[in-house]
């Protein structure tokens, strides 16, 4: 099986608004690792020519995958919530306050509106913007 990672650490800190902590150097691998399986996912219909490992070779193509791994992590550094399960968690009800999203509209979300909330929607914006992710239209 071959597991593809877009980013590397120098990578992030040129792409993300802060830089990350030297001290911390295996938990950004990891994240850049589970990143770039969202990018998989998320380009995984998308026509592009790829060598043999499955990487872009057109160099734009490889640098929209690349920003795209750096955003989500650093979207999940910014929402402390990088397995994305804080994104699936329904309300907090403590008395009569309740907090965060209740379970009947959890469960109404789309699952383009869920894929945001996990992963935020800069990479998708930058993948649609690279033209890795189609849009389609219906004429009716």
């Amino acid at each position: 099986m071959n597991l593809r990672t877009y980013a590397t650490i120098g990578d992030y800190n040129n792409v993300a608004e802060v830089e990350w902590p030297a001290s911390d150097v295996d938990t950004l691998n990891k994240r850049l690792r589970a990143a770039s399986i969202e990018v998989d996912k998320l380009t995984r219909l998308s026509v592009f020519a790829a060598d043999e490992d499955g990487y872009p070779t057109d160099p734009d193509v490889a640098d929209a995958f690349t920003e795209a791994a750096c955003v989500i992590v650093e979207y999940w550094q910014e929402t402390d919530d990088p397995t994305g399960a804080d994104a699936y968690a329904g309300a907090v009800k403590i008395g009569s306050v309740s907090l965060g999203t209740t379970s009947s509209s959890q469960d109404s979300m789309s699952e383009a509106e869920k894929l945001r909330r996990r992963i935020g929607s800069r990479a998708i914006d930058v993948l649609m913007n690279a033209g890795l992710i189609p849009v389609a239209v219906a004429h009716t």
